[in-house]
């Protein structure tokens, strides 16, 4: 395959995962079309999903500068296409097994998104002679969307796993929600860690540890749920803050 047909498939990745949630929207059928476990009680409040606008946008800005001449100049953008092309076909795809089945099915789709997001931005991040436009075509975008996909496949192993008879070991529902933001945590400061202080990743996994805060305030969950992430949410700044300080 051509390097021009690799880029050319990135961008059509990019803009189909825009379309399809236009005809595949679990969504609409009420909890994200998962009706095999009671909502986790990690699932951040509804606001925080906004953020798949800017996630969708961002990607398309991607797509296209990979196609110009300053971004074929870049040489990460050639390494990273193939990242891309999971990350954006498996956005499409998780909506449809959310919304056709099997719903087991969204738990590795997420897990290979979030390990296909973070591959790219760890690629960018360490980068030799960092651009301007590297930073906001590249690791903002990947930054944002490695940082929401890491988040959502422990959310949604929290809110899925246990349907399927995977919650053992005598644990209970919120007892599973706090361990899968616990090994949320641990990833995500590890990705923050690698990434000499990601930003972008950053900001978006405390984006969603608020979000996951409110809800449970507002959704009356026990106050263990809080304060694990609010802990998370502070180990998080934390190492970022450590992180970019010892790459200075």
């Amino acid at each position: 395959m051509t390097d021009t047909a690799l880029r050319l498939i990135v961008l059509a990745a990019a803009i189909v995962q825009i379309v399809v949630p236009v005809y595949v929207n679990p969504f609409r059928g009420g909890r994200d079309g998962l009706d095999v476990a009671p909502p986790s009680m990690i699932e951040p409040a509804g606001y925080a999903f906004a953020i798949w606008g800017p996630i969708y946008l961002a990607a398309v800005a991607y797509a296209i500068f990979q196609l110009l001449p300053a971004g074929r100049a870049d040489p990460v953008t050639a390494r990273i296409a193939p990242y891309a092309i999971i990350l954006y076909a498996g956005s499409s795809l998780w909506l449809c097994a959310a919304q056709y089945g099997p719903v087991w099915a969204t738990m590795p789709i997420l897990f290979v998104m979030a390990v296909a997001g973070v591959v790219a931005l760890l690629i960018a991040t360490g980068a030799p002679e960092p651009t301007t436009a590297r930073f906001w075509l590249i690791v903002v975008p990947f930054g944002v969307y490695a940082g929401w996909a890491t988040c959502a496949t422990f959310v949604n192993i929290a809110e899925v796993a246990p349907g399927y008879g995977f919650n053992r070991f005598g644990l209970s529902i919120p007892t599973y929600a706090i361990a899968s933001l616990i090994a949320a945590t641990l990833v995500a400061g590890t990705v923050v860690f690698l990434s000499g202080g990601s930003v972008p990743y950053a900001a978006t996994v405390l984006w969603a540890l608020v979000a996951i805060i409110v809800a449970a305030q507002m959704r009356g969950h026990p106050t263990s749920i809080t304060v694990v992430a609010a802990v998370a949410a502070m180990a998080v700044v934390s190492l970022t803050v450590a992180a970019r300080a010892a790459i200075r």
